[in-house]
């Protein structure tokens, strides 16, 4: 019995287009300025790459840092820390919204009505995620989830211990969570985990998912009835 369900964000309910095609630009022309200017928050995030750079880069060097991690797609949390801040001016502002599929809020709702609480683990931050849901062109779907879990709080989404640090954050037992995703990875580390796994094969998805059972879009899911049985 599924008794919570886990969610990805890019490829699983959102289209990998609306982050790769207008979020990563929108921070990529703002991250250097962002730092320079010593925007609230920008120091700690200046102070761990200065950490990994050995502690002695000066902010040349950590804008520099920072800017091929973006470049490369890199999933280091200082800059998925420094991307969250970046957004959420662009979110308050209405400069940017996420972008849901919309198979995705009766999925939602229908976990909701049968108590199945769902959360997300994405590797953007936790300050990304909430303004992605709650300002999302499908309106505010905050209210239907539990929480939020990012690499910094979850783990590197690829490793089994991060799927089980989860599972102990929200009590539930591993063999009643469900985790969806569009990455073979992550699904194959949430199942070593002992976790229930369903592949998502969205538009242009070239994924193999093996032996995990895959499904187009959440509307397979009969409202979720199937699920939560």
């Amino acid at each position: 019995m599924t008794l919570a369900v886990v969610l990805d964000i890019e490829g699983t309910v959102s289209p990998l287009s609306a982050v790769h095609d207008v979020l990563f630009p929108y921070a990529r022309e703002r991250l250097e300025s962002w730092v320079r200017q010593d925007r609230p928050g920008t120091q700690a995030v200046v102070d761990e790459v200065r950490a990994v750079l050995g502690g002695h880069a000066d902010l040349d060097d950590v804008v520099r840092t920072l800017l091929e991690w973006h470049d490369g797609n890199a999933k280091h949390s200082p800059l998925k820390t420094l991307h969250g801040l970046v957004w959420e001016r662009g979110f308050l502002g209405g400069e940017l919204s996420g972008v849901i599929y919309p198979d995705v809020p009766p999925a939602l709702a229908g976990w909701r009505r049968r108590g199945t609480p769902c959360w997300i683990y994405s590797s953007g931050s936790v300050l990304a995620q909430r303004l992605w849901f709650s300002r999302s062109d499908q309106g505010d779907l905050g209210g239907y989830l539990a929480g939020h879990f990012d690499t910094l709080t979850g783990g590197p989404k690829q490793d089994p211990a991060s799927y089980r640090r989860i599972g102990r954050a929200i009590g539930t037992p591993a063999r009643d969570v469900l985790f969806l995703s569009d990455s073979r990875a992550e699904l194959d580390a949430a199942r070593t985990a002992g976790w229930a796994t369903i592949g998502v094969s969205r538009p242009g998805c070239t994924t193999d998912f093996g032996t995990h059972r895959a499904i187009a879009d959440f509307t397979e899911f009969g409202t979720a009835r199937e699920v939560a049985s």
